[in-house]
């Protein structure tokens, strides 16, 4: 991604309540051959016997049974096993079996959320079509509109059925996710708490209560430098503010100063160390389905002229485990400064706490052989833990100029608000060493 953070994409994604429960289906004839009756009598058992049930629904299916409670059964029972793609066939038999009946509806929509929004969406508008204050569809579109990030849609739905029922514990629970995804965390809070007063064994507002204390709005970073080469060394200290104006847009601000200016490489290029980096950046990111951002830095020398860099990146959701990363960086001032940067790369999410990319560089440089080419790659490994931990390590090499670039950084969390921060880089090439140290505070 463009930025830090990835708490907007868990709190956009987390359910915000149990699915419609196959209890109380409508009676039909039963079939010659089709012990449905007697299936479902046993579907409502606790804990329920699959092992019976199963047999009776498919001799169901062997009788040419055109009952719908037939494949609702076998695809709840496939999607508790955990076979969604089996399960949504099933139940797409049994909405089509009697598009009007509610039940197979309830479960194809919620079936279908967690892959196939639009398509859910549609079912869950057919049924609200029919029945407008049906509210398991109404609480199941809400749930939609919130993984697709339409966030005002899904708490119009949610006030309306607080409207209707002030202690309903699924609306309340959707809005205390919403004020989590735009990073109001003691509002999100007081919402769960409410829940609990009203449920204490509410298990999601349990839930909400434990991702609420890994959401804020303000970061600020402030470190020490040490970079080191066989030219000589640096000292620099700096600090940036990331300020979350909305649920997807972030503002940065940031300042770095040296007091040696030596010339650096790194695994992308060339770049002498300015005594003052400003920095202004604009980053978006709407989860899972793109993030882009906007950067100027004005680097300010003692006695070199001004630079300046403008970049800009990208990145797009391939599917929700696959990204494809691309971006731009223009350097200009002076002759010597003037130069491009283009990078694309591939980031996939191995799990939830691990992701892998891989992304190719090529630079442009009057300041490296009058604009020669550098072509480089580099490869990281990404751990997400608990409480904002974050550890990266990776690998590159510049076939250009043949040099291997070793770096790792971490964010150890001291407390629910302070984090340590540290980081660490090596090229090969000139014996570039870089250190950083320093405090994260969030809130």
């Amino acid at each position: 991604m463009s930025f830090r953070g990835r708490i907007g994409i868990a709190l956009l994604l987390a359910v915000c309540s149990i699915g419609p429960l196959s209890t109380a289906y409508g009676q039909q004839r039963p079939q010659q051959g089709c012990e449905i009756d007697e299936a479902q009598k046993l579907f409502g058992q606790q804990p329920r016997p699959d092992a019976t049930i199963e047999p009776l629904l498919k001799a169901c299916v062997a009788a040419g049974a055109t009952d719908y409670r037939v494949y609702m059964f076998l695809g709840v029972i496939a999607r508790d096993a955990g076979d969604r793609e089996r399960a949504i066939g099933y139940l797409r038999k049994a909405h089509e079996l009697d598009p009007a009946a509610p039940n197979p509806a309830l479960e194809l929509g919620f079936t279908l959320e967690a892959a196939h929004g639009d398509e859910a969406a549609k079912v869950y508008d057919e049924i609200l079509v029919r029945a407008p204050n049906n509210r398991p569809a109404l609480l199941g579109l809400a749930r939609v509109d919130r993984g697709q990030n339409r966030l005002e849609k899904a708490r119009a739905i949610y006030e309306r059925l607080v409207a209707a029922n002030p202690n309903d514990p699924d609306a309340l629970n959707g809005l205390a996710w919403l004020q989590l995804a735009d990073r109001n965390r003691v509002e999100g809070t007081k919402g769960f708490e409410h829940v609990l007063v009203l449920d204490p064994n509410n298990a999601e507002a349990k839930i909400g209560l434990a991702k609420a204390k890994d959401v804020y709005r303000y970061t600020f970073d402030t470190n020490g430098l040490l970079v080191t080469t066989a030219t000589g060394t640096s000292w620099g200290f700096g600090a940036t503010a990331l300020l979350g104006l909305t649920a997807f847009d972030t503002l940065e601000l940031g300042e770095t100063h040296f007091g040696n200016e030596i010339q650096t490489l790194t695994a992308v290029g060339v770049a002498t160390l300015p005594s003052d980096d400003i920095r202004i950046g604009w980053n978006r990111l709407v989860p899972l389905t793109y993030a882009s951002s906007l950067t100027y830095d004005y680097r300010g020398h003692k006695s070199l002229p001004t630079e300046h860099w403008l970049d800009a990146g990208l990145t797009l959701y391939l599917t929700d485990y696959l990204r494809w990363v691309g971006g731009y960086r223009q350097m200009f001032g002076a002759y010597q400064w003037d130069g491009r940067l283009f990078r694309t790369g591939l980031s996939a999410s191995l799990s939830p706490s691990w992701d892998v990319s891989w992304t190719v560089y090529n630079a442009a440089q009057a300041i490296f052989n009058n604009y020669q080419y550098i072509w480089s790659w580099v490869a990281d490994v990404t751990y997400y833990g608990p409480g904002n931990t974050l550890v990266v390590a990776g690998f590159g090499y510049s076939t250009t100029i043949n040099n291997v670039d070793l770096h790792a950084r971490t964010i150890l969390p001291l407390t629910d608000r302070i984090a340590l921060q540290v980081a660490a880089g090596y090229n090969s090439l000139n014996y570039d060493t870089r250190v950083t140290a320093g405090f994260r505070f969030t809130w």
